[in-house]
């Protein structure tokens, strides 16, 4: 899509260099802890005329530096009084400015990097000062910092890494896939798979109603596509990502070199627990990335243990928080095409023109499901690791989809459906995966009373859902589905899964 084929294939044979060698170069242009502890502290004590931390009042500013503790705090309390939206940049600033002085408070205690002998030490500074760099960019968005914090990162690179990781790493590129190793969340470099078990474990199953597919669409016909609202339907791309960096020179399918580009599996990342959004228990807490490789992602029950609850890193602009894995990708070209207006869905909220495609980045183990939903905007969704099923239902089906209303805390759920598809097409033996909650139930099973009365309350709750025409499909690597704005969809990972979705109008 961005390349012809032949360009592509110019591009695969000329081989950009390894992310080893990637890493070395960016190593060698990192700063110095000496240059960035020096750097941030001009940037703190210079403050311009319009400079938003001013907004926050001079008792405030005056906390800084000596009183870090009680300015973060204080910044704390104003940025949890009123709804993110409305929070004030002054108290975002203050909240980053407070971090940053506490980190160079850390990094001038701990002294040079050459007196981090003891692994134990290192790992609890680093630990300590990325947690802290990561909770101020997740909680107040690091305002006219952004990049300051990003050469931190940056300079903590060097520390993180050592010679045993990059030999482990750069033999995860050449391993053959059939060689793993067992994961130890203790020494996650030294003992980690090869790569992520990223295969169907069986025959792809029988789709009733396929997707569309294509290869290598091009802008014209995706322009024409997009300029007729009657052909605003749902089409996967094959072949549209193969010059991604991702699938090939720097995999995001080696959990050693996703560790290697979160700081040794220390940056921290918003992580979805349980099955889906709509179930009772779900939750949400922020974890190391370390911390949701070993527990969700690397790890399977044993014969005499539960299956543990999912973790879902879920539309999360990890793009943004750590831009070596921004470098891995590119926004299709499809993106910047222009769709025609679509009148006809009044279900759908406006929702102001974008400047740039947003993106979202959707990584976790078999099993993790997005509900039957719509969303405001087109989409493309490019799968990069491991495999995913999606079935699509169009806009003029939603009232047979039975939206949900406001929920019991004022949020307006209505681009959700009430529908459950794991627990409807499990009791009327549609489900095409292989996991043993989801194989359906055997004709014996399917004749009992308590299955003919879960399909009785089934068809009393939504007699009209399996009116409702679909069309389903299996999103593997390499491969991207365009769904168009207002299509219901839902999607489950049947293997562990890394994908990427661009919303663009």
């Amino acid at each position: 899509m961005d390349e012809s084929d032949e360009n592509r294939g110019a591009h695969s044979a000329s081989s950009s260099p390894s992310y080893m060698e990637d890493a070395q170069d960016m190593i060698s242009l990192a700063p110095t802890m000496t240059e960035i502890i020096q750097l941030t502290r001009e940037q703190l004590t210079t403050t311009s005329m319009t400079d938003p931390i001013r907004e926050c009042g001079r008792a405030a500013q005056l906390l800084l530096p000596a009183n870090s503790d009680m300015a973060q705090e204080l910044a704390y309390q104003n940025l949890h009084t009123v709804p993110y939206k409305d929070v004030r940049t002054c108290w975002r600033r203050l909240y980053t400015d407070a971090t940053l002085w506490k980190v160079i408070v850390l990094a001038e205690a701990q002294g040079s990097m050459k007196e981090l002998v003891a692994p134990a030490i290192k790992d609890a500074w680093l630990d300590e000062v990325v947690k802290m760099l990561d909770m101020a960019l997740i909680l107040s968005g690091a305002p006219e910092r952004e990049e300051l914090v990003e050469l931190w990162f940056s300079a903590l690179k060097p520390v993180s890494m050592n010679r045993l990781a990059l030999d482990v790493a750069q033999q995860d590129v050449q391993e053959r896939p059939s060689k793993r190793r067992k994961f130890s969340p203790q020494d996650p470099f030294t003992s980690i798979s090869s790569q992520f078990e990223d295969t169907l474990p069986g025959p792809a199953p029988a789709l009733a109603y396929p997707i569309p597919r294509t290869h290598v669409l091009s802008m014209s016909a995706f322009q024409t596509k997009l300029s007729d609202t009657s052909m605003h339907t749902p089409v996967i791309i094959e072949g549209a990502l193969q010059h991604w960096p991702a699938l090939d020179e720097r995999p995001w399918n080696s959990p050693s070199y996703l560790l290697d580009q979160t700081l040794g599996g220390r940056r921290l990342v918003p992580v979805e627990i349980g099955r889906s959004y709509t179930d009772e228990g779900w939750g949400q807490k922020i974890i190391s990335f370390k911390d949701f490789m070993s527990q969700y992602m690397l790890t399977s029950p044993t014969p005499n243990t539960a299956a543990p609850q999912k973790g879902y890193l879920a539309q999360h602009d990890l793009f943004a928080q750590i831009p070596s894995l921004r470098a891995d990708i590119s926004i299709p070209d499809y993106c910047y095409c222009s769709p025609a207006p679509s009148p006809h869905l009044t279900h759908i909220k406006s929702v102001a023109e974008l400047e740039e495609p947003l993106l979202n980045a959707w990584f976790g183990p078999a099993g993790t499901v997005s509900p039957l939903h719509t969303d405001p905007y087109h989409n493309i969704l490019a799968q990069v690791v491991g495999y995913k099923y999606v079935r699509l239902y169009a806009p003029s089906e939603t009232s047979r989809l039975y939206p949900r209303d406001v929920d019991e805390n004022g949020i307006d759920m209505s681009n959700t459906s009430q529908v459950d598809l794991d627990e409807a097409m499990r009791a009327y033996g549609e489900v095409p995966w292989w996991e043993e909650q989801g194989k359906g139930l055997s004709e014996v099973e399917r004749g009992t009373e308590e299955v003919q009365e879960s399909r009785e309350e089934f068809k009393r709750s939504f007699p009209n859902f399996w009116d409702a025409p679909y069309v389903e499909g299996i999103l593997g690597p390499g491969e991207c589905l365009y769904l168009p704005v207002g299509w219901w969809h839902y999607v489950r990972s049947l293997t562990g899964s890394f994908s990427v979705s661009f919303w663009f109008n």
